[in-house]
């Protein structure tokens, strides 16, 4: 595993020259070997990527499209839980044994893919009121009238909202994101100790990641996250907008191939920030008397 400068140091506080430093060095470590990240993506990117094409080709009402949904949910927890685990067991433990076509259903792959999901659920649940109370002092401060009249109906309150500027609703969702993935930044780096078959240690992660407000590893997570997910996210918009099939296919088909490498990305850096900064920290919560 290739380290940076001091954040291998044991206990080293990020700060944001080191989240940059340690994303480049993450990309770095997966383009230098490409045979590795296909065979630990494997063949569980190409069962989700079916499931992702049959669930937008199906029909939006039904049975069938019912049991779809259902099934890339599972699959969507599965493979976030193998992709993870094979990652963070890489860079913590050096286990290197998966092959493209292996498709592990043990329980550790599916709690460790749980936890994730019900982090980024509860973390979005929790942003939505901040980024509420921020988009209304936003749009005082601009000058700009959230609540219509009382006596004006809901076309009116329809017709204000969409009168509204873009740049307005871009930073509204650009904040929203951002008080989501703070939670996840600082809580994400625990589920080193899961993968290990140990607990989910929310108390020392939150702990370890505090210096600078837990800013610095928000910012490494969006550095490893976003670029790879803008090309598929911008296809789909494409095409929902414009009502064409072509390109909603396409962003799916781009996001299928990102989504391990984001993964994969994230389950390195939250890897590396266990092994310098939270097991240290859980290892003094587990014993008060050390200082």
């Amino acid at each position: 595993m290739p380290t940076d400068g001091n954040f291998a140091e044991p206990g080293f506080a990020m700060n944001f020259k080191d989240a940059w430093r340690e994303s480049l060095a993450i990309y770095l470590l997966l383009l230098s070997d490409p045979g590795r990240v296909l065979r630990f993506a494997g063949a569980p990117a190409l069962v989700l990527a079916v499931l992702g094409v049959a669930q937008m080709t199906a029909s939006g009402e039904g049975g069938g499209a019912a049991l779809l949904q259902f099934l890339s949910v599972l699959g969507m927890i599965w493979g976030l839980g193998i992709w993870t685990v094979r990652w963070a067991r890489f860079i913590l433990t050096g286990e290197d044994h998966s092959q493209f076509w292996d498709m592990p259903f043990d329980g550790r792959y599916w709690r460790v893919g749980g936890i994730l999901l019900a982090l980024v659920l509860t973390a979005g649940l929790v942003s939505v009121l901040p980024a509420a109370v921020f988009m209304t002092l936003l749009a005082s401060v601009t000058g700009h009238r959230l609540s219509p009249n009382p006596a004006q109906g809901p076309a009116d309150t329809a017709a204000l909202a969409f009168a509204m500027p873009d740049w307005f609703f871009l930073t509204t969702y650009a904040v929203i994101i951002l008080m989501t993935l703070w939670p996840v930044a600082r809580l994400g780096p625990a589920i080193g100790s899961v993968v290990q078959d140990g607990k989910f240690v929310m108390g020392a992660s939150w702990k370890a990641t505090r210096p600078l407000g837990g800013l610095p590893p928000l910012f490494a997570l969006v550095l490893v996250n976003l670029p790879l997910q803008v090309p598929g996210a911008i296809l789909l918009l494409m095409g929902l907008s414009s009502d064409s099939t072509l390109a909603v296919l396409a962003g799916n088909i781009v996001l299928s191939i990102t989504n391990p490498l984001v993964a994969s990305l994230t389950a390195v850096l939250w890897a590396r920030i266990y092994g310098v900064a939270v097991a240290p920290q859980q290892a003094v919560l587990n014993d008060p008397d050390e200082e």
